[in-house]
């Protein structure tokens, strides 16, 4: 019979094998749903509902749901993320908290409390809420999701890291797209093949996304478009450079980092 699970801590390491010394390939952050495959000892095996990524998990560190519930959560129709960096989740019956940071979600939010058949949990802090991602303009989207990108600024770069409390460049581009209606794959490579191809740099649009290979031609970066030849990305720590149609430029080094491959437009 499936098992189900919900994330309902700030952020989950998930592991490449069953062990905690076993590399982070990514996160769960709070309010994310997956799907269990295998169980050893303490250990799951999972598939994460958003974008199919299986991992290992430690189970002291989730909560299973029911198949009722999963099967109502795994939409983001109705989903809130939380929209500063960092928010107050509170749960309702009692004094305690949890600290959370940007893109963490709320699968179903009415009245101002997400419910899980133990206990409800509610905030105060501003959300991105399903309506306000389903009518803001595109332009105006755009322009919105930037500005969200910025308070990410100086977040330390952690390898399968996706909150602002430490992320790698995928993991920084998944996040911020969710929290705007959009589902990205995690890693970059797998980013690289969503939306249609922009052609030359001075006809990318803020918030299009920049993919950099190595030398062999494996995409292995990617960033975000702000405009006049700007991206910003996590390399060391999420950061602005200059970005030409060669790569990015380091002020700081007077060198390029990364070299420019593609150019997506998904929305």
């Amino acid at each position: 019979m499936e098992q189900f699970g919900i994330c309902l801590l700030s952020q989950v390491p998930l592991r490449g094998t069953i062990s905690h010394a076993s590399e982070m390939v990514s996160q769960l952050l709070f309010g994310e749903t997956f799907t269990i495959l295998e169980k050893y000892t303490h250990w799951l095996k999972i598939r994460t509902d958003a974008d199919g990524y299986e991992a290992w998990v430690d189970s002291k560190q989730i909560q299973l749901i029911a198949k009722e519930p999963h099967q109502l959560w795994i939409s983001d129709a109705k989903a809130a993320f939380t929209a500063t960096p960092y928010s107050r989740i509170n749960r309702t019956g009692d004094l305690s908290h949890f600290p959370v940071g940007m893109g963490c979600r709320l699968p179903i939010l009415e009245n101002g409390i997400f419910q899980t058949p133990e206990t409800g949990f509610e905030t105060q802090d501003p959300l991105m809420t399903a309506e306000r991602r389903q009518t803001t303009p595109e332009a105006e989207k755009r322009e919105a999701l930037l500005q969200s990108a910025m308070l990410w600024l100086n977040t330390p770069y952690l390898w399968g890291g996706k909150s602002i409390f430490g992320t790698d460049c995928s993991g920084f581009t998944q996040t911020l797209y969710r929290m705007y209606g959009i589902q990205l794959p995690r890693d970059a490579k797998d980013q690289a093949a969503a939306g249609e191809a922009v052609n030359f740099l001075e006809e990318a649009q803020p918030a299009d996304l920049l993919f950099f290979d190595n030398e062999n031609e494996q995409i292995v970066h990617v960033g975000l478009y702000m405009g006049n030849n700007r991206l910003i990305h996590a390399s060391g720590m999420v950061r602005i450079d200059t970005i030409d149609h060669q790569g990015i430029y380091r002020q700081d080094t007077k060198t390029y980092s990364h070299k420019l491959r593609l150019i997506r437009r998904v929305f």
